[in-house]
């Protein structure tokens, strides 16, 4: 995965090891100048593989005189941190606006690519106790433990207001994965994917979405361009020029749709809070 033929340097980017071998499994030999909408209807699709590929898209439209020389990094590695010392100059994995203000000094901040409003996720639990914790929530957690990371603001923020009967934090996706699909905890917010019934399932979790309640995230999405970089100014113009191109296409919606981030399913379920 990379730009085009005529970038002129490589830059530094890192990028989780898992999303990394999903986007190369759903590129599937393809180039980046090839891919469509469609593409993002994989199974193994999820909004970071259509952040990591979406925007080396971006920057080949925007003609952006460089190429991308990821690095893997593990899911609990801060990215953040990466920028702001400068160690990578461009997220591949989109940020929400509320995180990249701690950033605004350090940073370019890209046009919205999911925008405030759009996004709503799911209630997740153990695929056996849909029916009973379903029941549990009406207009707030507070009959439920919840766990998330208190690094993802928003989320966190989000779960708040909702009350819960108990919140815990912990900083591994699938670690909270395990915990809510073995029934120590009750419930985790997580994206909707593109199949029905919902549900995620790995080495030691299996947790489906509870049927007909969604929950509002109100904040935008982000890339970010570190301004260490000697050229972080014109990567940032050549992204930004690409990101109006395929908003304009409707590119990026139809593949946030596709995947299943953006969710026509769940249009009609209930919304909380």
């Amino acid at each position: 995965m990379c730009n085009s033929a005529s970038a002129r340097e490589e830059i530094p980017v890192p990028v989780d090891r898992d999303i990394y071998k999903y986007a190369k499994s759903i590129l599937n030999n393809r180039t980046i100048e090839d891919i469509t909408p469609d593409i993002f209807s994989h199974p193994l699709c999820q909004r970071d593989v259509v952040d990591l590929l979406l925007i080396q898209k971006a920057l080949q439209i925007g003609k952006a005189r460089v190429s991308l020389k990821f690095f893997m990094i593990d899911h609990e590695e801060r990215e953040e941190i990466l920028l702001q010392s400068g160690l990578s100059v461009i997220s591949v994995d989109t940020l929400w606006y509320s995180s990249t203000q701690e950033l605004s000094d350090d940073v370019y901040i890209s046009s919205p690519i999911i925008r405030k409003g759009e996004y709503f996720a799911g209630v997740y639990t153990a695929s056996h106790r849909v029916e009973e914790l379903g029941s549990k929530i009406d207009s707030d957690f507070s009959k439920v433990t919840v766990i998330s990371n208190k690094d993802w603001a928003v989320d966190w923020s989000t779960i708040q207001l909702l009350s819960p009967k108990q919140l815990f934090n912990e900083t591994d996706w699938t670690i909270m994965a395990r915990l809510v699909s073995n029934g120590w905890v009750d419930i985790m917010l997580i994206p909707f994917n593109n199949k029905t019934p919902f549900k995620y399932t790995g080495k030691g979790y299996s947790v489906e979405a509870i049927q007909g309640i969604k929950v509002a995230l109100q904040d935008s999405r982000h890339f970010v361009v570190s301004k260490k970089h000697q050229h972080s100014q014109a990567i940032f113009n050549a992204l930004e020029m690409g990101i109006k191109q395929l908003r304009a296409s409707k590119f990026i919606e139809s593949s946030y749709r596709n995947c299943g981030f953006l969710n026509v399913l769940v249009d009609k379920w209930r919304e909380i809070p």
